[in-house]
């Protein structure tokens, strides 16, 4: 198990980081200052999602577990992230002024990917579902402990009950013996575990994290058994620089309140965190985009222009008919001569995008990383809610990703203002330079499929739309710092 957790390929997700922090960050001095933290992404909570298993063989010694709930830890595999970039140890001692705040330590990935089958296709480089942070010692890199996982097993006398009235057979309870699930495996006990969710808005432009639930065997700031803290956890995603200040580019959290140690929680019943816009595409990536699958996206253009225009040759068709039938004489007959020029046209766009179909086929579809970002998580133990308050907003600093609010400086009503924006509904999409251009693309390619594919060539009027339809697409890519078709 590597210390970056992969989901399944079937929910293409993403894997962001899961790093420790080293001894160039904490004193060894202080014990309770060496907590190593890690952050694992996957597509489902490990804790918070452990599955109920039934034997499928019952009485057998070899009985293989299966899963009755669909909720799975996906599959492990290395395939989205190709370039990881270790932090600095000075920006980490920078970091690690804050006394009161543990840091999973900071990797580079690439935010966003393009898909080239069936079509070229930008989007997240992962469908997050759940962050899980552990802190406390893990095995070698090469460790597996998946066999060693105990199934939460069902006893055969409750599998007929209501599901929450499910009883499990297993005597190892310890989130130890849940972590091996994911092949997280942990050397010796965990100081605490965190879970949370990622909820997307239905267009994908905007996100927050919803608290999934806590384990906590002992603070991370101190030893003190009874001491008690106001707790945060944060994600940042900032925008790689050779210098300290980087770009922040979104700042999502979670405010579990006031804990201690032997703390347990199964999640927050409401939401408690603001809408966060989700990163766009750099101007950068965009044109690193535009430039690398030019071809692709010609040609996937035409594919889809001539799509559309076989739809619309066939509804004009069947109309046709119709009239013809209802029609006689002169009528009729021009109207047969109509629908043998829409046949011809039909023909010369079907046998044109079967073409450009094979055409497609021949062109490179291993998919592109794009827009490189650092991703880093941080564990917050305030020794009062007003404290966290303003670590928060230290934390946040002056970034503004919040939807329909700005987070200001350390202020106590930063909180307050994201209560209030929680219940709201996740926002409509605005309207951006990426969907102007999708736009004049479509109508540039559907004016060329109507001239190319005309019987006897393309008329005035065809050619004056196809004219009118190439220059709006290449002001649209000029507005963009793209090169025109």
């Amino acid at each position: 198990m590597t210390k970056i957790l992969h989901a399944a390929p079937a929910v293409a997700l993403g894997v962001l980081l899961g790093l420790a922090v080293g001894d160039a960050v904490h004193s060894s001095a202080n014990a309770a200052q060496d907590v190593e933290v890690h952050a694992f992404v996957n597509d489902t909570c490990i804790i918070a999602d452990e599955p109920f298993y039934v034997p499928q063989s019952p009485g057998s010694e070899n009985a293989k577990f299966l899963p009755i709930i669909a909720a799975i830890v996906g599959q492990l595999a290395s395939v989205f992230i190709h370039h990881e970039a270790d932090v600095a140890a000075g920006k980490m001692k920078a970091q690690a002024a804050r006394k009161d705040t543990r840091y999973a330590m900071v990797r580079q990935m690439n935010l966003y990917r393009a898909d080239l089958l069936p079509a070229p296709v930008v989007r997240l480089n992962a469908n997050l579902g759940c962050m899980t942070i552990v802190a406390g010692s893990l095995e070698p890199e090469s460790t597996d402990c998946k066999a060693a996982y105990v199934p939460k097993t069902v006893t055969p006398e409750t599998l007929k009950l209501s599901q929450d009235q499910w009883r499990t057979s297993r005597t190892d309870e310890s989130v130890e013996n849940q972590l091996r699930r994911a092949n997280v495996c942990v050397k010796g006990k965990v100081r605490a575990v965190y879970e949370a969710r990622f909820e997307f808005s239905a267009d994908g432009t905007a996100y927050r994290l919803k608290d999934a639930g806590y384990q906590i065997e002992s603070l991370l700031t101190t030893p003190q058994k009874r001491a008690s803290r106001a707790v945060i956890y944060t994600l940042k995603i900032s925008d790689p620089s050779s210098t300290d200040q980087e770009e922040v580019l979104s700042v999502a959290w979670v405010n579990i309140g006031t804990v201690s140690a032997g703390a347990r929680s199964s999640g927050a019943a409401g939401n408690v965190a603001p809408w966060l816009r989700v990163p766009p595409l750099t101007p950068e990536a965009r044109r690193s985009y535009e430039e690398r699958t030019k071809v692709q996206q010609e040609v996937a253009g035409e594919i889809d222009a001539l799509k559309r225009a076989l739809k619309r040759n066939q509804r004009m068709l069947a109309g046709m008919d119709q009239r013809i039938a209802a029609s006689s004489g002169d009528v009729a007959e021009g109207l047969k001569q109509e629908r043998t020029r829409i046949t011809v046209q039909y023909q010369t766009q079907s046998a044109e995008l079967d073409a450009r179909i094979a055409e497609y086929q021949d062109l490179p579809h291993e998919p592109l990383e794009l827009m490189p970002v650092t991703i880093e998580v941080a564990v917050t133990e305030s020794e009062s809610e007003k404290k966290s308050q303003l670590a928060l907003a230290d934390l946040i600093g002056s970034h503004s990703d919040i939807v329909t609010s700005a987070v200001g400086t350390a202020t106590t009503g930063l909180l307050s203002r994201a209560v209030n924006l929680a219940d709201e509904s996740p926002p409509s999409a605005p309207a951006v330079p990426a969907s102007e251009l999708e736009r004049a693309r479509t109508r540039y390619f559907d004016a060329l499929t109507d001239a190319e594919t005309a019987p006897g060539g393309a008329n005035v009027q065809q050619k004056r739309e196809l004219a009118a339809a190439k220059d709006g697409y290449n002001a649209v890519r000029r507005s963009l710092g793209l090169d025109e078709i």
